[in-house]
Parts: structure tokens; C-alpha cells; sequence
């Protein structure tokens, strides 16, 4: 993208009316850097409150040995469940012994990748089939499950669009099929259908968590849900126990990868305080994953898709990064994913070591201004790009509500 130059805070400028207010400016300036000095002090304090690594790809027979080591560290397991998960003898052998091992499990469900992959607008139908028969077999076999877990990101099938008119340096055709998407109406319809179905789920006993982009958060943190809507992935208005945001590192280096942390964890505790959650990594490497390699060819872009599938080689830069988070008050740290740390050469008890060694890191330790200028830029220029050429904003779809769970909804441990 080209949208790398400006930053958001370019347009306050500065007042004429004189020294007075002036010097409430800056004294308005110095309270919040106070604020953020004093919250980040107490933040110090604290570390993880819940570690929880994903699975997306590892078959069931071979997740069950890593068990001891998930369960020495105290980490849950946020693994897949497709349709075919129910007649494999392997998926409810595997959640008996995580049960015993004291392992806690999500289940996170996945569509086939024709019917839109992820939880989004045009797959609340599909996913309300797959939860209720998962909540089924899970009560008929007695198995233990704490939670659900719906990924609301764009449906690859709209992805691929996207994707296409990108490379053909389209922005004219990119902003043309966003703006197809914006119906306000059928988004809001959408989103109450899925806070039906996570009420109908709590009702069962299950908490129901989500995951989304971290780009979501820099148009929430300027009330414009309208991207939500064009990318067909409801999720601030959705009443989530928890929301983690995906935030991996790719083909950042590692001081920009703190910058992003920072930024997004920031952002995350700001929006939905101790329910944010964060999800880092890749740990370890991804492009000898059969699965990934034919997603790729479906979605059209083998070349680019495989670049960023290479992880992390240091457990230091996981350390690191958890701390960042840490710091900015997000105590809920996912890690993706067991697939890959697994057969990583650091192997998977030391990443999860590393995380769980980590410490909140200071303002000072986390401060990284120009990296985080130059995040800032993109994120506001994405946004105000969004608003001018598809011209979905508040004035389409109305003022940015954060759903909140009921009192006492999804009654489970952090």
C-alpha cells in the first residue's frame, strides 16, 4: 500500500485563540501521559492471566503427546474443529486426555474453505449448524470444553477479490467491491444473529470468545464499524467473552514487531479492557503445511501467500513481545500455533517458557517512536482511505457500539 506517509495526529492543528488555551492543551497532554505512565506502572505488576496456544492443522493423534508440556506450563489449547472432527475417534480420545492432563480446551470451529472458512456475514447459518452440533456431541459424550471460538476475519472467497484487484493496482476496482459489500441493515441483522447464537451457547454452559484482524482496531478506535461491515466480519458489536486480536509478526523485524504489539495491545486494552486478548507468533515455520499450500492456490496468490508463512527462530523475540503486551495491559497472550512450535527447532516447551518468563515491559522499554509514527500513518490513512472511497462511516452505519457480555455469561476460568 501506498497509505505509509501521514499520521493521524496531523490534523489537530493548534489553535489561535491564544495562550490560554494553549496552555490547557498541554496540560490536557501532560494529564494523559500521566494516565498512560500510571496505567502502565500497574501494569508492571502483572503478568499473564491466561496462556492459551491454537492448533489449526495438527491431526488429533499427534496433538495428544504434547499434552504434559501444555499442561506444565499452563496453557490451553484453542484447537480446530471441523464438520468431519465428530466421526474421528481421535478428537474425543483427545479431549478425554486433556481433560486428564488439565488441559484446557476451545473449540474453535472452521468451515470448509468454500463455504467461507471463518465466522463472518455470509457463514452465520453454517457456523449456528456446526456450534449446535458441537455442543451436542460434546454433552452426549460427556467431553469437556470450555469454550467457542469464532474467527471473524473476511471470508477468503471475498479475500480473494481483494486480493486480485490489488495486484492489478486497481484501487478503483478495490474501493468498487468494498462499497458492494456495505449494507448497514443486513450487517446489524447479521450481528444480532450472532449474539442470538453466543446467548443460546451460554446458555449451555460454554463461553464464547472471538478473534478478528488487528486492522479492525484502528478504525473502532475512530468509531467506524462500516470496514467491519465491507469485510462481511462482524465483531465490536458482537458480546464476546473475550476478543483476541491477531497480531503475528510475518516479515516485520523485531523492533517493528514491538511497535505493532504495542500499538495494537494498546489499542485492544483501550476498546475492551481486561476481556483483549492478543495473539502473536508465527512460532516456527508454516510453508510445509499441505493445507496452507492448497489455500494458497485458491486464494490465488502462491507467490506472495508463502512469503509469510516463515515464523520466529528466537524464543527471545517471543519473550519480548509478550512483555510488550504485558505492558499495555493485555494479560490474555495466545500463541500461534502448536503446529509449528512443535516442530520448530527451539521445540515447544521452550516457547512456551519464554512466554510465560516474560515480564511487562515499561514505557521506556516498549518505546520504539518512529516505528510507531509510521504504524499510526498507515492505520489512519487506511481508515480515512476506507471513509472517502467507499463512504461507509458513521453517517452510514451509525456510532461504534462495544457489545458487553451479560453478568455471569460463560462461566469459566480465565
Amino acid at each position: 500500500m501506498a497509505w505509509k506517509t501521514f499520521f493521524h495526529g496531523v490534523e489537530n492543528r493548534r489553535s489561535r485563540a491564544g495562550t490560554r488555551r494553549g496552555r490547557a492543551h498541554w496540560a490536557a497532554l501532560a494529564l494523559m501521559f500521566l494516565s498512560g505512565v500510571l496505567q502502565g506502572a500497574a501494569a508492571l505488576g502483572a503478568g499473564i492471566e491466561r496462556l492459551a496456544i491454537w492448533c489449526e492443522f495438527m491431526p488429533y493423534a499427534e496433538v495428544e503427546p504434547h499434552l504434559p508440556v501444555l499442561a506444565r506450563y499452563d496453557c490451553d489449547l484453542i484447537l480446530h474443529v471441523e464438520r468431519g472432527s465428530f466421526a474421528d475417534p481421535d478428537f474425543a480420545r483427545l479431549l478425554r486426555a486433556a481433560e486428564e492432563a488439565g488441559v484446557g480446551v476451545d473449540a474453535w470451529l472452521l468451515l470448509p474453505y468454500e463455504e467461507h472458512l471463518y465466522v463472518g456475514q455470509a457463514s452465520v447459518g453454517a457456523t449456528r449448524d456446526l456450534a449446535r452440533r458441537a455442543a451436542d456431541f460434546f454433552e452426549r459424550e460427556g467431553l469437556a470444553v470450555r469454550a467457542f471460538v469464532f474467527d471473524c476475519e473476511p471470508s477468503p472467497l471475498l479475500g480473494r477479490e481483494l486480493f486480485a484487484a490489488v495486484r492489478r493496482r486497481s484501487p478503483r476496482a478495490l474501493a468498487r467491491i468494498l462499497r458492494g459489500e456495505l449494507d448497514a441493515e443486513a450487517f446489524a441483522r447479521d450481528t444480532a444473529a450472532l449474539n442470538e447464537l453466543i446467548g443460546e451457547l451460554r446458555a449451555r454452559g460454554y463461553a464464547v470468545d472471538g478473534a478478528a484482524n488487528r486492522a479492525f482496531l484502528d478504525a473502532q478506535s475512530r468509531g467506524n464499524v462500516a470496514l467491519e461491515d465491507a469485510l462481511n466480519a462482524p465483531v465490536s458489536g458482537v458480546e464476546w467473552d473475550a476478543l483476541s486480536f491477531i497480531t503475528y509478526r510475518y516479515m516485520a523485524d523485531q523492533l517493528t514487531y514491538v511497535a505493532m504489539v504495542n500499538r495494537y495491545a494498546t489499542l485492544a486494552h483501550r476498546l475492551y479492557g481486561g476481556r483483549a486478548a492478543l495473539d502473536v507468533g508465527l512460532l516456527g515455520d508454516y510453508d510445509d503445511i499441505e493445507e496452507n499450500a492448497v489455500r494458497a492456490a485458491l486464494f490465488g496468490g502462491e507467490d506472495v501467500f508463502v512469503r509469510f508463512l516463515r515464523g520466529m527462530r528466537s524464543v527471545y523475540d517471543l519473550e519480548e513481545a509478550v512483555g510488550t503486551a504485558l505492558g499495555c495491559g493485555v494479560r490474555r497472550i495466545h500463541l500461534y500455533a502448536l503446529d509449528g512450535a512443535a516442530t520448530s527447532v527451539a521445540g515447544l516447551e521452550n516457547w512456551l517458557k519464554a512466554a510465560r518468563r516474560a515480564r511487562a515491559l515499561s514505557w521506556r522499554e516498549r518505546w520504539t517512536p518512529v516505528r510507531s509514527a509510521g504504524l499510526g500513518a498507515i492505520g489512519a490513512l487506511t481508515e480515512k482511505s476506507f471513509r472517502w472511497f467507499t463512504g461507509g462511516s458513521e453517517k452510514t452505519h451509525g456510532r461504534i457500539k462495544i457489545g458487553t457480555p451479560a453478568a455471569g455469561a460463560g462461566e469459566r476460568e480465565p
